[in-house]
């Protein structure tokens, strides 16, 4: 990374004001969006899993630097950068119950829906709790006079938080700033690949690699667009005629590819695949061991699994599609990757994750002591490019800890669970950040199984009658690793991204963290207030989740009881996945010739690559970087690889951008 630049001038009321007008207008146009129909795919805030791209880290400074204007300000279009990343992020993926549409609105909307039941009455006591009919506003025909003091719980709620993790993500990643990006130079993928065309374009460094680039990630992403937006338009690359969704999911159902289907009723662990280009693209930054981990041993899981199967396991499992498999809606003995005899996902989410971020700290463990002494002022530590001192920073983290469990306290939750809930927050914080930074993708996401696993050995039956201490401690992070902008990690990884963009760019870490931080203290409250006005103003025109109450939530005593493990397995799953993550990163220290990275694992199983099928994008990435260093080596894998790769994201967000104008013509003219 390149050398930072300290003392800097910037006009804060100027960006302030930006701040501010840049969260009305694009939360505004996002609502339009929305009901257009096709914002999880042409939205203003998060789009695509796992390789998750915040729209306007990339739109903002794209469309300043083909002005002409700024090309001796190029650290104004990182300052762009950095407020569309926060923006974004806040404003989430556009569906699901952590998305634009379910924060607050759709939310509070299930939660008051839910709250009718006897069984559910508890949530009633709590202090953000919204009344059903200020909510079923959300089912009417809309209206101008809103009940703001019936929304205002829910407004605060969401609000804190979103600020009570961002708190503690955000100091979090000062700690390991300096380790991950100047010491370990972790890649940060999707930083690279989308400051690459505004950088390229800024700076007129335009070659074959990009200009091709931009030509194929415009053509095949106009024409997933025409497919969604005219039933005519012939369907060139099978996205209609694979039941893809925006996400690129190819569905391994009846109703899918007769080919895929035939697959799928034959090998019991091919359930998904994916044809998502924005996936493709970032796995072909990933390295190359992740890359090649990853793919092969979802290959040796399906063989496994086949064995599996002959051996008696999984009976009856030809009659559920892809989707049910890899979720666990029939209950994880009928999953491949939840199930025995492997609990292949259970090993890389629980013992794995714990023991991926105990040998971070652990490789850590110098430099994280020479931290505390500086605090102390015990040592002579260059902190000179820190945005803070250490002092502050430790101080910033455990101010941090006090807010998080004032807040879950606030909800309802006693000492321990709130305690575990702050404990195994930080592993996901950790965990997400690093494998974010080094391969692009998720790991500790989706809702589903997985996420309230400790607090099966506080509750290893959920109580009768519920209580707000158990509602409250695991709903906090099964909704809040669903999504990249779900809350848990959602900031952690959003700073760190932050700062590796300021090291590359040459902006002060101070001035990124402030800026990152008003955007978040600024915008995000804007953003919520606007949600609630638009569905209030739009009413039904604009559905939201929650009829269904909270029939299919994990926490219902029948799925908690029956469909997630007991703790002696989870006890077993933390300590097997902890051995097989040591094992696999001491085979790859001990021995060069070793393929298998322990990331690569990891992802492997993790519940959101599983989801949608990316194990396709790292195998034609893997392919397809292979071939280039093979032929040009690391010169034409930087001269054009990474180019071609700026160049697509650049093609694919222009095409995104004229399906924002489409959609939005689509609002007021539909067609």
């Amino acid at each position: 990374m390149s050398e930072e630049i300290v003392k800097e001038k910037i006009n804060w009321p100027l960006w302030i004001a930006f701040i501010v007008i840049l969260s009305i207008v694009v939360n505004i146009a996002n609502g339009v969006l929305y009901v257009s129909g096709i914002a999880c795919i042409y939205g203003l805030g998060t789009v695509c899993i796992p390789a998750t791209m915040p729209v306007l880290a990339m739109l903002l400074p794209l469309a300043a630097s083909l002005t002409g204007k700024f090309t001796k300000k190029t650290q104004s279009l990182a300052y762009l950068y950095l407020i569309g990343l926060i923006t974004s992020m806040g404003m989430a993926n556009a569906g699901g119950m952590s998305g634009w549409m379910a924060l607050p609105v759709g939310y509070t909307y299930r939660f008051s829906v839910a709250a009718q039941s006897p069984e559910w009455y508890v949530m009633r006591e709590t202090w953000f709790f919204v009344p059903l009919e200020v909510t079923r506003v959300v089912k009417t025909a809309g209206t101008w006079n809103i009940n703001w003091a019936g929304w205002a719980p829910a407004i605060a709620f969401w609000t804190f938080h979103h600020f009570a993790y961002f708190l503690l993500g955000s100091s979090l990643m000062l700690l390991f700033r300096k380790r991950w990006i100047e010491v370990e130079k972790l890649p940060f993928p999707f930083m690279i690949g989308m400051w690459e065309a505004p950088s390229r374009i800024n700076e007129r460094r335009i070659n074959i690699g990009f200009l091709l680039g931009i030509l194929i990630g415009f053509s095949i992403n106009l024409q997933i667009l025409l497919t969604y937006l005219f039933p005519w338009w012939p369907d060139m690359i099978g996205w209609r005629a694979n039941n893809v969704s925006p996400n690129g999911c190819a569905a391994v159902a009846p109703w899918g590819n007769p080919i895929a289907w035939q697959l799928g009723s034959t090998i019991v662990a091919f359930m998904r695949w994916n044809m998502q280009p924005l996936n493709f693209i970032i796995a072909y930054l990933a390295p190359l061991d992740i890359s090649f981990s990853m793919w092969s041993l979802t290959f040796l899981l399906m063989i496994l699994a086949q064995i599996a199967y002959y051996f008696g396991y999984y009976t009856g499992i030809f009659q559920l599609g892809g989707c049910c498999r890899v979720l666990g809606f029939a209950g994880y003995k009928l999953s491949p990757t939840w199930g025995p005899p492997y609990y292949w996902s259970w090993l890389c989410l629980v013992g794995g994750g714990v023991g991926l971020v105990a040998m971070i700290i652990w490789r850590s463990r110098d430099y994280l002591r020479e931290t505390i002494r500086s605090a102390f002022g015990k040592t002579t530590m260059e902190v000179s490019k820190e945005p803070f001192s250490y002092r502050t920073i430790y101080f910033y983290i455990i101010g941090s800890c006090v807010v998080f469990l004032a807040f879950m306290v606030s909800l309802g939750s006693t000492a321990i669970p709130a305690l575990v809930a702050l404990l195994i927050s930080i592993v996901y914080i950790i965990g997400e950040s690093y494998v974010r930074g080094l391969t692009g993708y998720a790991y500790f996401q989706e809702r589903a199984m997985w996420p309230a696993w400790p607090f099966k050995f506080i509750w290893p039956q959920a109580p009768t009658p519920y209580t707000n201490d158990y509602i409250w401690s695991t709903e906090i992070l099964i909704n809040g690793v669903n999504t990249a902008g779900a809350g848990v990690h959602t900031w952690a990884e959003a700073t760190m991204q932050g700062f590796a963009l300021a090291s590359r760019a040459k902006v002060g870490y101070r001035t990124a963290f402030y800026l990152m931080a008003l955007t978040m203290f600024i915008g995000l409250p804007i953003s919520m207030v606007l949600r609630v006005w638009w569905f209030n103003i739009m009413g039904a025109r604009a559905p939201v989740c929650g009829d269904a109450g909270w029939g299919c939530a994990w926490i219902v005593r029948e799925n908690w009881n029956t469909k997630i493990p007991g703790p002696d397995l989870i006890a077993l799953f933390l300590v097997a996945g902890f051995i097989v993550v040591a094992a696999l990163d001491f085979l790859r220290m001990r021995f060069v010739w070793w393929p298998i990275h322990p990331v690569g694992f990891l992802i492997s199983g993790a519940a959101r690559e599983i989801w949608t099928g990316t194990w396709t994008a790292f195998l034609a990435a893997w392919i397809a970087k292979w071939l280039t260093l093979r032929i040009g080596g690391s010169k034409l894998y930087e001269e054009h690889g990474v180019a071609f790769i700026g160049g697509a994201l650049a093609g694919t967000l222009a095409a995104i951008f004229i399906g924002i104008v489409l959609s939005a013509a689509r609002f007021f003219i539909p067609f």
